[in-house]
This record gives C-alpha cells, sequence and structure tokens, in this order.
C-alpha cells in the first residue's frame, strides 16, 4: 500500500518528468529513471493513484511508457460539465471486458443496452440512471455485487426481471426503490434467484394512489435486509437458508379500524407477511437457523408474538423492544411455541413502564412456560431503587417459575 505521502512523490515525479518531456528535456538526463526500470504491472498500479487525465499524460515519456496507462486497472473520469461523452464512455468501457463499474449521475438518462451484455463484470453499481427493458437475453455470468439506487424504469418490473434472471452467478444485491411520478417507478418488484445470499431493500418514501407490491424467492438466502413502509402486498418464500434477517416496516393496521374492503386488506398483511399465500392460516416459513432474534413490537401486537416464534423452533436468545401504546391491552397469552419447550435460555425485555400491566403479563408467560430458561432481563423505563417495591415487581417475584435455573435480573 503507499502512503499520502509516498503518493504525492510519486505523482511529483511523474508531473515534473511530463513537463520536462513536453519543454524538451530528456527525462534521463535529469538523474535517471528508475521508475521505468520497475516492472509493467507496478507501473500501471503506480498509474492508478493518479487521475485518468494525468495518466495518459505518461504516454509522453518513452516508448516504455506509451502504453501502460491502457493497463490500469482503474478509471477516475471527471466529466460533470461532459455528461453525454461520459455516458457514450460507458459502453466502450464494457467492451474493454472491464470487471468493476460504478455509475452514479447527477442528470437521470439511460443506460446503453450493452450493459446488459458482459462476460467480465463482477460488480456493478449504478445511482440515480435510467434502465429500458432489455431488447434480447441479458447475459452477466460473471456478476455477483449489484447494488442499484433510485433508478427509474421504463417497464415496470420485467425490466428488473429480465436483468435477475441473466445474472446466474449472483450473490449480494441491494435495492433502494424511489418514488417520483407514476409510470417511471417500479411498482411491482419480483425478486426471484437460485443463487443470491444477501438481499437489501430499503422504501421508506410514500406516495399516494399508488399501489406498490414486493415477491422474493430466492432459496439461497442467507441475509435479508427487509426497510420497506410502503408496499401494501408482501410475498417472501423459499427462506430455508436464511441465517439473519432485519426487518423494518408499517403495516398500518389497528384494532378498531373501519371494516372497509381496503383497510381490512392491508390489515391481512400482517399475517401474510413472510408467507407464501393469501391465507391467513397459512404458516409463516420455519427460521431452522435462526438463535438469536431482536425484535420491536408496539404493546398491542405481542400477542402475535407465539405465533411467530412457532417459526424459531431453535431460538435460545430473545431481545424485545417493547413501546406502550394506547391501544388495548395484551390479552393473556396461552399458546406455547416450541422453542419455549426446548431451546431458549436467555430473554430480555426492553422499553417496559412501570405503571402498565403489557410487562407483567409478558414475563408471567414466560417464566412459567420456558422450560430451559436462565436469563430473564427487564429493562424499565422508568426504574429506580425506590421503585424496586412496586406491585408490579412484587408480582413479578410470585411468579412460578418453571426453569428453576432461571436468574431475574432488572434494570
Amino acid at each position: 500500500m503507499f502512503t499520502q505521502e509516498s503518493q504525492f512523490n510519486i505523482f511529483r515525479v511523474l508531473y515534473d518528468a511530463v513537463v520536462f518531456e513536453i519543454l524538451g528535456f530528456g527525462f534521463l538526463t535529469l538523474g535517471g529513471d528508475r521508475i521505468s526500470e520497475l516492472p509493467d504491472s507496478s507501473r500501471s498500479q503506480i498509474l492508478l493513484l493518479l487521475t485518468t487525465k494525468d495518466s495518459i499524460k505518461t504516454s509522453v515519456l518513452s516508448t516504455r511508457w506509451r502504453d501502460i496507462w491502457l493497463h490500469v486497472p482503474g478509471l477516475d473520469l471527471r466529466v460533470d460539465d461532459l455528461l453525454l461523452m461520459f455516458l457514450e464512455w460507458i459502453g466502450p468501457s464494457v467492451e474493454r471486458r472491464i470487471q468493476h463499474l460504478d455509475v452514479e449521475t447527477d442528470i437521470v438518462s439511460c443506460m446503453p443496452q450493452n450493459i446488459y451484455k458482459s462476460n467480465t463484470l463482477v460488480s456493478l453499481k449504478l445511482v440515480a440512471v435510467g434502465l429500458e427493458t432489455p431488447n434480447s437475453d441479458v447475459s452477466l455470468p460473471c456478476l455477483k455485487i449489484f447494488p442499484l439506487e433510485h433508478i427509474l424504469y421504463d417497464d415496470d418490473s420485467l425490466t428488473l426481471e429480465k436483468l435477475i434472471s441473466g445474472c446466474s452467478v449472483l450473490e449480494d444485491f441491494t435495492m433502494i426503490r424511489q418514488t417520483y411520478t407514476p409510470g417511471t417507478v417500479m411498482l411491482s418488484l419480483r425478486m426471484r434467484s437460485q443463487s443470491l445470499k444477501s438481499f437489501r431493500l430499503t422504501f421508506e418514501y410514500t406516495m399516494e394512489g399508488a399501489d406498490f407490491s414486493v415477491e422474493i424467492d430466492a432459496p439461497k438466502l442467507k441475509y435479508l435486509s427487509f426497510k420497506d413502509k410502503q408496499s401494501d402486498k408482501i410475498v417472501i418464500k423459499n427462506l430455508s437458508s436464511l441465517l439473519k434477517i432485519d426487518i423494518d416496516t408499517e403495516f398500518h393496521a389497528k384494532y378498531g379500524d373501519a371494516l372497509d374492503p381496503k383497510e381490512r386488506m392491508k390489515r391481512y398483511t400482517i399475517s401474510d407477511f413472510l408467507t407464501g399465500s393469501l391465507s391467513i392460516f397459512n404458516p409463516i416459513p420455519i427460521f431452522d437457523n435462526l438463535y438469536r432474534l431482536q425484535a420491536a413490537s408496539c404493546s398491542y401486537m405481542l400477542q402475535l408474538l407465539p405465533i411467530f416464534l412457532e417459526s424459531c423452533p431453535n431460538l435460545k436468545d430473545l431481545v424485545l423492544d417493547c413501546f406502550v401504546s394506547t391501544e388495548p391491552e395484551l390479552t393473556e397469552l396461552s399458546y406455547v411455541p416450541q422453542c419455549l419447550l426446548s431451546s431458549l435460555e436467555s430473554f430480555e425485555i426492553r422499553g417496559l413502564s412501570m405503571d402498565e400491566e403489557t410487562g407483567k403479563k409478558l414475563v408471567r408467560y414466560f417464566l412459567e412456560n420456558s422450560v430451559l430458561l436462565k436469563k430473564l432481563i427487564l429493562r424499565f423505563k422508568d426504574y429506580s431503587i425506590p421503585n424496586y417495591d412496586s406491585d408490579i415487581l412484587k408480582g413479578i417475584r410470585t411468579f412460578t417459575k418453571r426453569s428453576h435455573k432461571c436468574q431475574i435480573i432488572i434494570h
């Protein structure tokens, strides 16, 4: 690795050499040409430290330097005033069998069609550009890393579906969806990949009058980051390989809402989430490899917790951030998932309040039903030493513990 000082010295030597050569002073007459004695691979790495413009200037030094800039493994192009020229360069760059391409523009323009065909691209990052529907089959057989941010599509989900179908070894896909005007933003996102291992989706904006949906089918997926507060329909299936999942979404469902058809469908989203069916009775997929789970929920939604935990049969560590709401209090929990009977060892509840009953009911449920529980941690928002004898804590100390090894820790 070159330090910042060494990079500057190299640049100064090369820059002075170019100036002297242009002025008619031979480079060799100024104390020797030690850099030219380096192997071509080393000199191309040195030129990588320069801007592409300065790298090209070194071609006048000598015959040994004439073509070295063509072998530099990267380009640093600064063409803010020549956007159209910049876009014209993308096609030839792809044809030169590059492996990594990162394109970000201030003015949205469509990428050339040949970007859909490359036998060498390993990573492709596109930010704030337009993508037209491929006019032929997509062929990106080496592409493994593919971030897309704020892309405009000319044909909704068809463009992305054809694009992903041509990435046979894709492993890491990131998508930040944007909303501008109907007709330029993807309404229906379908991610279907047999090779994908990591998927990050972010979609937090709002647009009135648009129906957004998400469908993910990736049997080899190991990591999923799902931050979508806009989509009304969410279908995720084939998650047998999943090891870690981060979820940040809003269901927009409240008890007592008007029972018009649209609100009813939004409410069903809660039970449809992470399922492959519209039936509210279908089970959530089983997460066999999930050992630690951190989740956040409003207190009135906690009655859904045992149903979700049934899909985590090997869960050992559960952390729950609880937010007290104005909705009806948590009803008594009766159903006991498998993980409480055979694997759960640690349960931590955060954000509880001394003057509400939700925490008391939740603690009692886990103490009375967790066979292997070793540690129960309670974190109250308003806890202090004088409150140690409050009614809720007195009640907790009287609960029956199914696991005699369980230690209760209060913060």
